[in-house]
């Protein structure tokens, strides 16, 4: 009889420990073991336990090899023993008694432990979980090399973006991080998906200077504009020389016969397909600040510069001298006010619209192809999913609208 005590006693522990390990190995997550190999009390322990997670099919192939053996085993044995002890009418009771054992001791309580205490438990188990993959490597090389015949030897990433974005959001419901930092981390995910057509100035609303100008009128422009760089132009928008900073602008000093090409700086061209992640490397290792846009025929379509691409991140970016409304600005939960200018494609991801124009760029310019004919102040819009108003306008098209989002969709928001 005490025999069979022992090894249920024994089958139980083996498969409450497996439990544990399992539970502990797969709650552990990455970014706390790197934090704690950078500089936390444990690195050596952390630097292995991440190999491990690394390589999860092989410590875990070893958990689970001892556990079907403990638990088989366990099993055989008892039920045998239990015959020649208790006599076959107690085997049922026998096998039902280590079943619940098993089931609450050896598995559901450990796992749930594990997956709530892993934070202070993972260290304990790195070095008996390296014993058991090197005391059972034979063994877990033949069940990796079958599963490896059906599944393929390909191994996923650690961790993917979907389960970044899932814990930031999680993070995020929970009250670990705030508003800001939900909104800069969201925008770092955007990032890649964003072309430098996306956040462009479009060239109808870029302020030139012209190199037939005399200075009075330069440096006017640039007191109203309050911009630091400016495309230079020869009569048309077409035709830019090059790009002028106002500081060497303001040190050509008083007279208007000064020769504004003499501070002209080459203009860096970019395509308007271009990612604005790629944009911003070129921007840095070539310490531009501002490139001029062109479309798939070579015609320039707007500027770019290095605090539109900055915007993306930290969202809009004004100093003292600023005074004109953000491009988009959430009036309440339904309600949206836009720019003109501001493309469709932003439209649609900052309002959570789905617009479509074949051959339109800006909310403008959609406006104008539903109205056919030049906006208005007060013009009403039927939108896909909303009602544009027309607030404002600016010669013939669209300066301000105030979208508002339909039934539908505020069930959705």
């Amino acid at each position: 009889m005490v025999l069979l005590v022992i090894a249920a006693t024994v089958t139980v522990m083996v498969s409450s420990m497996c439990s544990l390990f399992e539970s502990i190995l797969f709650s552990t997550r990455v970014g706390a073991l790197e934090a704690e190999r950078a500089g936390g009390k444990h690195p050596r322990l952390a630097a292995r336990f991440m190999g491990m997670k690394s390589n999860i099919a092989e410590p875990t192939s070893a958990i689970l090899v001892l556990n079907t053996v403990a638990n088989t085993a366990g099993a055989t044995f008892c039920g045998m023993y239990a015959t020649q002890v208790l006599g076959s009418a107690l085997v049922p009771a026998v096998s039902v008694v280590l079943t619940l054992a098993i089931l609450f001791v050896g598995e559901i309580l450990p796992k749930t432990y594990g997956a709530t205490y892993w934070r202070s438990l993972w260290r304990f188990i790195v070095w008996p979980l390296t014993v058991m993959q090197k005391g059972l490597r034979p063994v877990i090389k033949v069940t990796q090399a079958f599963a490896n015949f059906f599944t393929g030897s390909r191994s996923a990433p650690s961790i993917t973006e979907d389960e970044i974005q899932a814990s930031i959001r999680l993070g995020s419901k929970a009250g670990e991080l705030s508003r800001t930092e939900l909104q800069l981390l969201n925008a770092v995910f955007q990032f890649d998906d964003l072309t430098v057509r996306q956040i462009m100035v479009p060239r109808n609303e870029v302020a030139f200077l012209d190199e037939s100008w005399p200075l009075a009128k330069c440096l006017d422009v640039a007191k109203q504009t309050r911009h630091t760089r400016f495309p230079l132009r020869r009569g048309t928008r077409d035709d830019v020389l090059g790009i002028i900073h106002v500081k060497e602008l303001i040190g050509l000093g008083s007279g208007d016969e000064v020769e504004l090409s003499s501070i002209v700086h080459p203009a860096w061209h970019v395509p308007e397909t271009l990612p604005i992640s790629r944009l911003l490397r070129e921007m840095q290792r070539n310490h531009q600040h501002m490139a001029l846009v062109d479309d798939e025929y070579g015609t320039l379509v707007g500027i770019v510069t290095m605090e539109n691409v900055l915007e993306q991140i930290v969202g809009a970016v004004q100093d003292e001298f600023d005074s004109e409304a953000p491009d988009i600005t959430q009036e309440d939960p339904v309600t949206f006010r836009v720019r003109g200018q501001v493309l469709i494609e932003r439209v649609n991801r900052e309002c959570g619209l789905e617009l479509y124009a074949a051959d339109v760029d800006t909310l403008s310019g959609l406006l104008v192809s539903h109205l056919g004919r030049l906006a208005e102040a007060g013009d009403r819009v039927r939108l896909a999913g909303a009602t544009a108003e027309i607030v404002d306008v600016k010669d013939g098209r669209a300066d301000v609208v105030r979208i508002r989002l339909s039934k539908e969709e505020e069930g959705e928001n």
